[in-house]
């Protein structure tokens, strides 16, 4: 009878445990999501440094590894859309120097990783074990590509957030009298982020000799933002019917920054219930799943306690 309560009593917790820490996670993400819309976190130049530093040590490996079973990850390439994952690696911006072939090899790296996490699980005999030895070969090769789903987004979103800013610097140079293409140089050198990035890509292909349509064509299929589109349509339309271009980088540049507004606002408006939703579905079932689980484990093995030795004699 004792061997079985303790196996209930291990289920329980571990049930507890399980929807405390996906409660916490919701919150964290949501949370976290609310202070970047706020402003972009500032952390101490030193602080930051050391952070860099280690993470570009763990990514130097992981790419030498990504790129050493590159051949093999393109081969077992299981549940893999190619032209979705390279699309994901286009808008993400490549990150850490990935190519399709040594992504591919990451996840098959990081798949094996899972597998022997999970042998070992398995081996202590941990609670759940058996589960975690499926799901974390699972999670370790398909993880990678939700992280690239997410960092597509965030580039993609940090690309509309300075479009504003970008516009009215390019609109203050072409009223200098700067032409175009070296307002668009000058500007380029003057901010960092993947904004810059695209448009000093979008500046090589012109010096090249690439018609200005097709760059342009090229620029809206490497991005999958919005304002950036509507931007790169107004300058075509523009370009054809002789509006001025300073003028298009104006009106651009004040409806982007009322939109970006009005989208601040509402995923503020957004996060409090949803962090509501969250606490009142996850993290207070888990609270109160914890106190009558303590409560009935207590009767059960001190009964006299709560004067009910009659019943359990």
């Amino acid at each position: 009878m004792s061997s079985l309560l303790s196996v209930y009593a291990g289920f329980l917790i571990t049930a507890i445990l399980l929807i405390l820490l996906i409660g916490f996670i919701y919150i964290y993400l949501y949370i976290s999501k609310k202070h970047k819309l706020v402003d972009q976190l500032k952390v101490e130049e030193s602080v930051r440094q050391s952070r860099v530093s280690f993470r570009q040590k763990v990514s130097d490996r992981l790419i030498k590894a990504a790129e050493y079973a590159g051949p093999t990850g393109v081969k077992y390439a299981f549940f893999s859309d190619r032209e979705k994952d390279e699309n994901n690696l286009i808008q993400a911006g490549n990150p850490m120097g990935l190519r399709l072939e040594s992504f591919y090899g990451l996840r098959f790296f990081l798949g094996l990783c899972g597998i022997v996490a999970g042998m070992f699980y398995l081996l202590l005999g941990l609670p759940l074990a058996f589960a975690m030895f499926l799901l974390l070969p699972l999670g370790g090769y398909l993880g990678p590509n939700l992280w690239l789903l997410l960092k597509a987004r965030e580039r993609q979103e940090t690309i509309s957030m300075m479009m504003p800013d970008f516009l009215d610097t390019v609109s203050v140079t072409l009223q200098a009298g700067v032409g175009l293409d070296g307002a668009l140089h000058q500007v380029t050198r003057q901010f960092d982020g993947p904004l810059s990035e695209e448009v000093e890509r979008f500046n090589r292909e012109i010096d090249l000799g690439v018609p200005r349509k097709t760059a342009y064509e090229n620029l809206i299929n490497r991005n999958s933002s919005r304002e950036l589109e509507m931007l790169v349509n107004s300058l075509i339309q523009g370009s054809t019917l002789g509006v001025p271009v300073s003028k298009t980088f104006a009106i651009q540049a004040d409806d982007l920054r009322a939109t970006r507004s009005f989208k601040a606002k509402e995923k503020a408006a957004k996060a409090s219930p949803q962090i509501t939703l969250v606490t009142t579905f996850f993290v207070l079932p888990g609270v109160f799943i914890l106190i009558i689980g303590l409560l009935a484990l207590n009767v059960i093995y001190n009964p006299g306690a709560f004067g009910l030795d009659t019943f359990f004699n």
